[in-house]
């Protein structure tokens, strides 16, 4: 079985050399190696290179792809899907790094379940070398993409999983251009909804560079970050419009909605700009209720209260039934 390991390269110079290694050591050797140099304007792509001499074994592997011009984290994903050819997709970026038995350990778990997604648990590396161990929980499809799509909740991140190649293909599932945060919300979860099944490991195959630009994004949204978020959520909507036809997943990503609401207009944005944005109509009638609140910036607390505490209460009824069905099976 054939894995394609996609990586996107800019401003990793003092990063990249540790990524390599640990991809050029893999224990499974039936990969290729896509990286996709986004204009990079340091030396990264030197440094990759240089690594790169020390794995004769692995440059047949390796494909190289320079974009012409800066295009940002979601083009430089798509391009490197577009060269990839193996049955099983893994994303990574370059500021992080893998577990040398990474692939190894996915492979083995797919090829025994026979999911489409398989997902593993991650650390986190901060500066003062700090490192949190993030246990993949267990839940199936229907409770993962849930509580993906109620946002903050399960992380949607697309590295640390192994994807079935055809569930992009099949269901024309792409990364987007112009979404370089967030990009992952606006991927992960339709993947999921894709997938006929997915399935996870407890190890620890993934190291996640938390480092300033990460928390920056997760805790003081600039309005660029905005705009993306808001690209994001656009997607969602408009995918799940069309293929949830029950509306399975309709009131988790009105939940969503209501933090990219909360995050937008404390930025500064006005319901004007949202909406040029995001055709995001409430359905439920709850959410019409709180439509009011979608007005302008003086209720972005009362719209944050709304968010969390509608959230809140959704975790407790759906940690009530997954509580139930356990009783209930055993």
């Amino acid at each position: 079985m054939k894995i394609s390991i996609l990586v996107p390269i800019y401003g990793v110079e003092k990063y990249i050399s540790q990524c390599a290694e640990t991809l050029f050591e893999q224990t499974y050797n039936d990969i290729e190696y896509i990286f996709v140099d986004d204009c990079t304007p340091d030396n990264s792509v030197t440094v990759l290179q240089h690594v790169l001499a020390n794995y004769p074994q692995r440059q047949n592997q390796v494909n190289i792809i320079h974009h012409e011009h800066n295009r940002g984290l979601g083009a430089a994903r798509k391009t490197a899907f577009e060269a990839a050819t193996g049955d099983f997709i893994m994303n990574v970026d370059s500021d992080d790094y893998l577990a040398l038995d990474a692939v190894e350990k996915l492979v083995a778990k797919q090829q025994e379940t026979g999911a489409d997604i398989i997902s593993s648990s991650y650390a986190s590396l901060f500066e003062d070398g700090t490192m949190i161990a993030h246990r993949e929980p267990h839940f199936d499809k229907d409770g993962c993409l849930k509580l993906m799509l109620i946002q903050n909740t399960l992380l949607p991140h697309i590295w640390a999983r192994l994807i079935r190649r055809n569930l992009y293909t099949e269901h024309e599932i792409s990364s987007v251009e112009d979404i370089n945060m967030a990009e992952d919300l606006a991927l992960t979860p339709r993947l999921i909804h894709a997938a006929n099944s997915i399935s996870n490991i407890e190890d620890i195959t993934y190291y996640y560079r938390d480092d300033s630009s990460a928390s920056t994004f997760a805790n003081h949204l600039s309005a660029k970050h905005v705009l993306s978020l808001l690209k994001a959520n656009q997607e969602l909507w408009v995918y799940f419009k069309k293929n949830d036809l029950k509306d399975n997943y309709l009131f988790a990503m009105e939940i969503g909605m209501l933090n990219a609401y909360h995050q937008a207009l404390k930025a500064g944005f006005t319901k004007r700009d949202i909406t040029e944005v995001l055709s995001y109509k409430p359905q439920h009638l709850l959410f019409r209720i709180l439509h009011g609140l979608f007005a302008h910036k003086k209720t972005t607390a009362l719209l944050r209260f709304a968010f969390l505490s509608t959230k809140w209460f959704y975790k407790k009824r759906f940690f009530m039934k997954e509580r139930h069905s356990s009783s209930v099976l055993t």
